[in-house]
């Protein structure tokens, strides 16, 4: 159930609870009213012993009156039964219809006019009871002015009754609000528990912690967003850790590569200085060794400044429209020249198909050549294939580039493109370069909208597969994006 029904059914039942309590306690106080004054419709019939033995005897004048012939036999046991009965405060009377007939001088108006048609007994307060008797054509009534119930018990029963009716009824409001108001809170206060146990959780740095609620209200939103939140706050957490431990790889990839040649450099400058290079072709060899050296180190220097750049989005990208075919031809017919002496050998595996993409020429061939380096510095052979293929679908163009080297294991496919990562193996060897070359390609490649990723080739070597958008679907968002550049 939701919250806010719950809220509904509880603020129906807070208007409804009142008004039910007020008519129970109107009728309690009803009941404490009656038993206090007396006033009730039909009395018990056991108005008490004295006034019960003269009903009695009232019914036997009665049934005198009805075998009587004269008037006189029953005025006479009406003025003994008086007599009898002074000083109690009973007194019997005669009457004819509605009239009192006999005795008129006394008691003549002390009756209040009375129906005697619904009941024998009739009490209209605590201290006037009222009993008749049909007496033939005549009625006997028979007056108490000083009648007292004999219903003290019940008197105090009633008196006891309400009041334990209304303390029922106020424990049933004070019960009844208190269930409400759990009934409320309950269902606010135990997901908030939850959520703020999830807070203390990442608090306390377990990102891993995952709020479980299977309640649907508007709690389950809540808790949703927490584990969406939870999730990007490990995601964010594990980058920024990833990051450190990258930056921590740039240092110590920067420290290595720079201080190799740095150090090859002093030790020929030393050479020099102390005449270790004797002849004139000694220290041609030394200067061309520090040449070359330093080379490698503009050369570095060079590629950190191009990362940095595509890092920050601030090298401009120069795009033109091109045809993938041509321009995929011309790029491996320079290259093939340029490597096949070096042991690495060009493949076409399909023809390129006609799609237009638009491209940094310049930074494009970098890729390829970064790509291809890296297969030539790798190999563990004389020789090395590489096979080019490039397909295309209706948004897409892919270019694949697929080697039978070495190759790399599953789990180092994901790091290729980080900054400086080499295998430990190749670590040892700085002549096979700084490491930035892949982590530049993927810059460069997400800088053209595209993609660039590496799987294990089916020959036992490696794949890197670069994707980029055809020129018709580059348009709109990505083209305005990419003119950005």
């Amino acid at each position: 159930m939701s919250v806010k029904r719950r809220l509904y059914i509880s603020n129906f039942l807070m208007l409804v609870m009142p008004v039910l309590l007020l008519i129970l306690t109107s009728i309690c106080l009803m009941l404490i009213y009656t038993g206090i004054t007396g006033i009730r419709e039909k009395p018990p019939l056991n108005v008490g012993e004295l006034f019960a033995k003269r009903m009695e005897k009232v019914e036997e004048i009665a049934l005198k009156q009805k075998s009587a012939t004269s008037e006189k036999r029953i005025q006479s046991d009406i003025d003994e039964f008086n007599r009898q009965n002074e000083g109690t405060g009973m007194n019997l009377t005669l009457y004819q219809g509605h009239q009192q007939v006999y005795p008129v001088s006394l008691y003549e108006g002390m009756m209040p006019d009375m129906d005697f048609s619904q009941s024998n007994v009739i009490i209209v307060t605590d201290e006037l009871a009222v009993y008749r008797a049909e007496a033939g054509e005549y009625t006997l009534v028979l007056s108490d002015s000083n009648f007292t119930v004999n219903n003290h018990d019940t008197f105090d029963k009633r008196i006891y009754a309400g009041t334990l009716m209304l303390t029922i009824l106020i424990i049933v409001a004070i019960v009844t609000n208190w269930a409400l108001t759990k009934f409320v809170f309950r269902s606010i206060m135990h997901p908030i528990q939850i959520i703020v146990e999830g807070v203390h959780q990442l608090r306390d740095g377990n990102l891993k912690y995952r709020i479980l609620y299977d309640k649907q209200d508007e709690f389950a939103s809540v808790c949703t967003e927490f584990n969406e939140m939870a999730e990007r706050l490990s995601y964010m957490v594990e980058e920024r850790t990833e990051n450190e431990i990258n930056r921590r790889e740039l240092i110590a990839g920067i420290s290595h590569d720079l201080r190799t040649p740095l150090t090859s450099i002093k030790a020929y400058l030393e050479g020099l200085e102390k005449g270790v290079a004797t002849t004139p072709q000694m220290k041609l060899k030394y200067f061309d060794t520090i040449k070359a050296k330093t080379a490698s180190l503009e050369h570095i220097i060079n590629q950190l400044f191009l990362f940095s750049k595509l890092d920050i989005g601030d090298f401009p990208l120069y795009l033109e429209l091109v045809d993938i075919s041509v321009e995929m031809k011309r790029t491996m017919t320079t290259f093939e020249a340029e490597y096949r002496p070096k042991g690495l050998n060009l493949y076409y595996g399909q023809q390129f198909p006609h799609a237009e993409i638009l491209i940094d020429v310049v930074q494009f061939r970098n890729v390829i050549q970064n790509v291809l380096e890296n297969s030539l510095k790798y190999k563990d052979k004389e020789h090395v294939d590489v096979t080019v293929t490039c397909i295309e679908d209706e948004q897409w163009v892919e270019i694949r580039l697929m080697d039978n080297g070495p190759g790399v294991s599953a789990l180092e496919l994901d790091k290729l493109f980080n900054v400086f990562y080499r295998s430990d193996a190749s670590r040892k060897r700085p002549d096979l370069g700084s490491g930035l070359g892949l982590a530049i390609s993927s810059k460069v490649i997400e800088r053209l909208s595209g993609r660039i990723h590496a799987e294990l080739a089916p020959t036992g070597g490696l794949s890197v597969i670069i994707t980029i958008p055809k020129y018709k679907s580059a348009k709109g968002e990505n083209y305005e994006k990419n003119l950005d550049h």
